[in-house]
């Protein structure tokens, strides 16, 4: 019996409309990123076509999509195992946020409110800094316009940031935090040890340009100071010991006393930066000064795409050519045989490290060099199946009705073989997870400027002395992990034949 009774449709067609309905609304990012990999006119053309196919099957053939009463009762019993049902609804819930992208993490402002007009710059094109006042045509820096506003008191412009204020692409902001003065002892604020490190005052007409920087000591001067005009020229110098000057040197006779005065202390927080819930840093920096968090989101974007792109690329291989191999038998299926194991002779590292070497691999590469070295397992197990379905009483009759043979291997022997598949699947996805980890975390998988929690685990190994980023990646790789072996384990047991076979 077909595992379900679903018209001609291609599985990908109803994302389609989802993607077309997107990026007609002017969406952008991640998740409505170009979904056939082609540019320009090409692109737009190929999505409508999709686009008109699947409104086609969506609303002719919608009342024939209808599972068989025997996958209904192996849904029941997947339902009943508490674990994998449970952790299924979990790798939902991380799909859909993943899926909202910039609404939850990105550097991008929600909502901009600025002279009495909104701006939505997430899903909006690039909106230059000048719109916003800033003295500059490249895009809005979001989070200094946001502060800039909020000090304009009485004003009614405001921006709204994401949860995470931070890119999962490179960006790394410099990080400032203002001290405290008690009774003439700095402190970080809510920090109840003194402050050791370097503090500077700025201009109060010139933010970024310090005006004199102090080293400190149990929360009092001590060690070198150094003065700045506003031009950034050093003018003078000095020296402290216990809070005391000790010290002090001029190098414009006398006119540094002069300059405009300094308010308030500053530190520069050097990466990699503790978890901190007033830099909404809340699983803290790595050691370019990125959002670990971030990070993480961006990689489990990048996990997703990466699974799908795998999935569909092996199970297709394995489909075609595991159904041929076993359709046809004879020589054919001994050539196949005869390719599968040279193939697997072949070395994966070694041929990553050749690529590596020669250019610098992106995504789709990286991920179609995996599948070339994993298309083998699910082609053997679509050969058994077609050997056992091909002499079914089914598939002669077929035949004998005059089928040809692609109609007889995807319309009748396919859904009585995708149980198979349904059953591999949930354990092919940790193996692309893993393989995609290990490469990054050995330096040969993806560039740099990609989100990877490989390489957040190769920077905290490297960095035991900051442990927020190795804990973070080694958790967030291990909860999707074993959450997909749940799911694995459940719909083995649930699709298991032996609990639903009887003999006549």
């Amino acid at each position: 019996m077909p595992f379900f009774k679903l018209p001609q449709l291609a599985g990908e067609e109803l994302t389609e409309v989802i993607f077309a309905v997107a990026r007609l609304c002017g969406a952008k990012g991640a998740w409505t990123a170009n979904p056939v990999g082609f540019a320009g006119v090409v692109s737009w053309i190929l999505l409508a076509l999709l686009t008109a196919v699947s409104l086609h099957f969506l609303f002719r053939h919608a009342p024939q999509w209808q599972f068989n009463p025997l996958t209904r009762k192996k849904m029941q019993r997947f339902r009943s195992i508490r674990r994998g049902y449970v952790a299924w609804m979990i790798l939902l819930a991380l799909v859909f946020v993943a899926c909202l992208d910039n609404l939850i993490v990105g550097k991008r402002a929600l909502v901009v409110h600025y002279n009495g007009k909104y701006y939505f710059p997430f899903v909006s094109p690039l909106i230059p800094g000048s719109t916003f006042g800033l003295p500059y045509d490249s895009e809005t820096e979001y989070r200094a316009l946001k502060k800039k506003l909020a000090e304009e008191k009485g004003g009614s412009n405001w921006v709204l940031m994401p949860p995470v204020p931070y890119g999962a692409h490179l960006d790394a902001p410099e990080v400032v935090e203002e001290l405290e003065d008690r009774g003439g002892v700095i402190f970080r604020r809510g920090a109840a040890q003194p402050f050791d490190g370097r503090a500077y005052s700025v201009y109060p007409s010139k933010p970024t340009q310090p005006r004199q920087e102090w080293t400190y000591r149990k929360g009092l001067r001590h060690g070198d100071m150094r003065g700045w005009n506003p031009g950034g020229e050093q003018v003078e110098k000095g020296k402290f010991e216990q809070g005391k000057q000790v010290e002090y040197s001029d190098f414009t006779d006398g006119k540094a006393a002069g300059l405009e005065a300094g308010t308030g202390l500053q530190t520069q927080l050097f990466p990699p930066m503790a978890p901190s819930l007033q830099h909404r840093h809340y699983l803290g920096t790595n050691t370019s000064g990125g959002d670990v968090l971030a990070s993480l989101f961006g990689g489990l974007q990048q996990s997703i795409y990466v699974v799908i792109f795998y999935l569909v690329v092996t199970v297709t291989l394995g489909v075609v050519i595991g159904g041929i191999m076993g359709f046809f038998g004879g020589w054919i299926d001994l050539f196949g045989q005869r390719i599968i194991e040279i193939w697997s002779t072949m070395p994966f590292l070694f041929i990553v490290l050749i690529v590596s070497s020669v250019i610098q691999p992106q995504t789709s590469i990286l991920v179609l060099i995996i599948c070339l070295f994993s298309w083998v397992s699910p082609t053997l197990y679509m050969r058994t199946a077609t050997y056992r379905e091909r002499e079914r009483d089914y598939v002669a009759a077929t035949r004998l009705l005059g089928a040809g043979t692609g109609r007889i291997l995807f319309k009748h022997i396919l859904p009585n073989t995708i149980a198979v598949f349904v059953t591999l699947v949930p354990f092919m996805v940790p193996d692309i997870i893993i393989s995609l980890a290990g490469l990054d975390f050995l330096g040969f998988g993806l560039p740099p400027d990609q989100p990877s929690w490989g390489r957040l685990l190769q920077e905290g190994t490297e960095n035991f002395n900051y442990p927020w980023i190795v804990s973070s990646a080694f958790c967030a790789l291990v909860f999707v992990l074993v959450l997909v072996t749940f799911v694995g384990e459940a719909v083995r047991e649930a699709f298991d034949p032996k609990k639903f076979t009887t003999y006549q």
